[in-house]
């Protein structure tokens, strides 16, 4: 056996360092100083050291770089330890490793540690197989004579496995056993036989001499090139194996792979009455990051996700990548119960929490998790992953982590597909129309502005409010002409409300996606350039949500539209995540408080006190409060006593289309702010 030092690359691979060259070079000039003391110099026969020299060096240079391989020039090194003693046998040794350079092109560290190698391996062995044949006292006519060749050929193998795979352990962060479990154990039954051809090699060289030495010699190197071809195409079998249930990127396993593993873990918990659990994930706004970025950044972050959600489920999961950002997982048996779906669903959310670093960047990273289980949900691969997806989608939908497969889930997946096919032709044929719901100044119960709310008339299924699609929507790409479809109307629509209330103004609500389109500040200054509208009569509704799929693009395109004008506000204020960091560093010009605070404030002391911090805390920054949801008016007067400034819900006004709105603002305006 012969070992190629350059073998089992690692991810983070150790450098050749002074000391280990200053150890090498003491290794070889030990060996050089012991060769004249140990057997085999002294009754040097010129003739069979030549042949074996020669097949040595031969079978050293038609051996294979696969790694550990039997090697002709390996059993070569053996016939010379028994046929010419230890000395001549690792200067054989030296000189063929030296003569393989041609072949091999090896660093200098590595051709260092085969020359320690190919000299301290027969020297070894040489003496163990001299100090035997005399302790045993036996000679090449008796079968324990070459009972003892099959055991120097065995230390001589174990010898050149230490030397070999510590050096190759030390630059590839391996154990011995990880190398032997690699490269020693798949070829045991080939050094078996090569074993027994070396005594076979020896035992014809005793019987016919010189020539029998250069037949066996020929014999083995032939021998050996085949086994070496064979063990080659069995590797490169491997090989090709491995890359067809390989994610090429990320190493983990892919498709093909994932279906064979559910494939058999379903059959052995069919068998058992067991359950088999089933993850599927897909990375929020991951399409971002490959447009902005590039997708070096993105294949970076793919790399880097892929050990991260490995330790997250530990080493009995397959974890595999199915496409673009999408992952696969099949949990080990025992983790299929409820609460360890929703545990393991954590433990991923919390490993992708921390930042992926790329370059000077620093990216968060969310994901949406679905799962599924056999036998409740399908019985076998495609019907798992089907279900897991449409969990998924749940997921996303309701802007949360997990969510475990249902069969009311199934009706919404098909809903949201018809829903996607629909909203493009609903684009193209103006079936949207934007609705506008009147906020009031409490100071004086004028009406100062309107929220702008996309309705769908839909042919068939009537009239649609946002939360049948707007969520829909901006997983896509078409949450960008939906943002602008809304967005023109809105500041045309104010345009017009401004001929008879100058004072007038319209809140828009922005997606995720929109506040990280470096596009839209130079679009909405076109909007409103092209409408007449002054830039702060438009205000644009945000989140902390959004900010934190990209903080950096998001807090720069805010600042942008601020510097353009535009008023910006902090939408569902107290249901988020909006801290009040954000708050004291971006130019935040309103806070709305959610409705869900406001609707039982009247009849909750936790909630008024939640509403009067909120208005409070407003003032202190500098802020103007809309509070959302005031449906009487009592709660419209308690509002105006803590101070709010600005009040919206159906006590006020309902949500009308553009040309009742104006209607009923005219009404508004000519009749002076009556009393609501």
């Amino acid at each position: 056996m012969t070992a190629s030092v350059e073998t089992l690359p690692p991810a983070h691979p150790r450098t050749a360092t002074r000391g280990l060259t200053v150890l090498h070079l003491l290794a070889v000039g030990a060996a050089a100083a012991a060769m004249p003391f140990v057997p085999g110099f002294h009754h040097l026969r010129a003739l069979p050291f030549l042949i074996l020299a020669v097949l040595v060096l031969a079978g050293e240079l038609s051996s294979t770089d696969e790694g550990m391989v039997v090697s002709g020039g390996f059993l070569g090194l053996v016939m010379a330890e028994v046929v010419l003693g230890p000395g001549p046998a690792a200067l054989i040794g030296a000189l063929a490793i030296t003569g393989a350079l041609v072949r091999a092109r090896s660093s200098a560290s590595a051709y260092l540690n085969n020359l320690v190698n190919y000299t301290w391996c027969p020297l070894v062995a040489g003496l163990f197989f001299h100090w035997a044949v005399r302790a045993a006292h036996v000679d090449n006519d008796e079968v324990w004579y070459y009972a003892l060749v099959i055991a120097t050929y065995l230390v001589t193998l174990a010898v050149n496995f230490v030397i070999a795979a510590s050096y190759m352990g030390y630059f590839a962060r391996s154990s011995l056993a990880q190398i032997a479990a690699k490269t020693l154990v798949p070829t045991l039954p080939a050094e078996l036989v090569c074993g027994l051809m070396t005594a076979a090699a020896v035992f014809v060289t005793a019987r016919v001499g010189t020539g029998g030495l250069l037949l066996s010699g020929i014999a083995l190197v032939t021998l050996s090139y085949l086994s070496n071809e064979l063990l080659t195409s069995r590797r490169r079998g491997d090989e090709l194996q491995r890359i067809a249930t390989t994610d090429g990127l990320t190493g983990l396993a892919n498709r093909a792979r994932l279906h064979e593993a559910i494939d058999a873990r379903v059959a052995a918990a069919a068998a058992e009455g067991g359950l088999v659990a089933l993850l599927l994930m897909d990375l929020d706004r991951f399409k971002e990051i490959n447009d902005t970025l590039g997708h070096q950044c993105g294949d970076a972050v793919l790399q880097e996700l892929g050990p991260r959600l490995a330790r997250a489920v530990g080493p009995e999961a397959v974890v595999a990548r199915l496409g673009g950002d999408e992952f696969g997982i099949l949990l080990a048996p025992g983790r299929d119960s409820d609460a360890a779906l929703e545990s393991l669903a954590g433990q991923i959310s919390r490993a992708l929490a921390a930042p992926f670093a790329l370059d000077e960047l620093s990216l968060t990273i969310t994901a949406s998790i679905g799962a599924a289980r056999f036998p409740y949900d399908g019985a076998d691969a495609n019907a798992l992953l089907r279900c897991a997806d449409i969990a998924m989608y749940a997921a996303k939908d309701a802007q949360a982590e997990y969510r475990l497969y249902a069969v009311e889930q199934n009706r919404h997946s098909l809903g949201r597909l018809s829903v996607l096919s629909d909203f493009r032709q609903a684009l193209e044929r103006g079936e949207l129309t934007v609705h506008y719901q009147p906020i009031m100044a409490l100071a004086d119960r004028s009406i100062r502005a309107a929220e702008a709310l996309v309705r769908w008339q839909h042919p068939d299924r009537g009239l649609l409010m946002p939360a049948d699609f707007v969520g829909t929507v901006e997983q896509t790409d078409l949450v960008g002409p939906l943002s602008r479809y809304v967005l023109e109307h809105a500041i045309e629509a104010c345009a017009q409300w401004r001929r008879h209330a100058p004072h007038m103004s319209v809140a828009v609500n922005l997606s995720a996606r929109n506040l990280l389109d470096r596009n839209l500040p130079d679009e909405v200054v076109r909007m409103l350039d092209a409408a007449g509208v002054p830039a702060d009569a438009l205000s644009l509704e945000i989140t902390e949500r959004m900010i934190m799929a990209d903080p950096e693009r998001a807090i720069a395109n805010i600042l942008r539209m601020s510097g353009l004008g535009m008023r910006l506000s902090v939408d569902d204020f107290g249901t988020g995540y909006f801290s009040l960091v954000n708050l004291r560093r971006l130019p935040i010009n309103d806070l709305k408080i959610d409705s869900s605070f406001v609707l039982p404030m009247m009849h909750s002391e936790s909630d008024l006190i939640i509403v009067r911090s909120t208005i409070n805390l407003g003032y202190d920054l500098g802020l103007r409060i809309t509070a959302e949801g005031v449906e009487d008016r009592a709660t419209l007067e308690r509002l105006a006593l803590l101070g709010c400034n600005l009040a919206q819900g159906f006590h006020i006004g309902a949500p009308m289309e553009s040309a009742a709105f104006a209607a009923w603002l005219s009404r508004r305006v000519a009749g002076g702010a009556a009393a609501a």
